[in-house]
């Protein structure tokens, strides 16, 4: 079984993936391109899919990232997939995926 540490490895290069995905795009573009879309919601799965393997206890030791709303956003891009709405996607592209791979980037700074 991987590691915490391999998991978050995992989950950091698919918040990038999609950033990179999405680099140099606005929303409308974003909204127009089924390809990208297709992209970031597999990465999106990846990232809910990371989240479950994770242990307890890392869980309990970083409170403030996300895991539920990640395991729901995968849950919602899997068997909801009709009902995916491009404008939360868009704000959390532009909002939650920078913040969540800056406080990953310190926890990995920090041990």
């Amino acid at each position: 079984m991987p590691s915490d540490e391999e998991i978050i490895l995992d989950l950091y290069h698919a918040l990038n993936q999609i950033l990179t995905f999405t680099q140099n795009m606005d929303k409308q573009e974003f909204v127009d391109d089924e390809k990208t879309q297709s992209s970031v919601l597999y990465q999106l799965v990846i990232m809910g899919e990371a989240v479950n393997r994770l242990s307890e206890q890392f869980k309990n030791q970083y409170p403030k990232i996300p895991f539920n709303e990640i395991r729901g956003m995968r849950n919602r891009v899997v068997h909801e997939y009709k009902e995916v709405d491009c404008d939360i996607i868009w704000e959390a592209i532009q909002k939650d995926i920078p913040a969540l791979i800056y406080f990953i980037s310190s926890i990995n700074e920090n041990d």
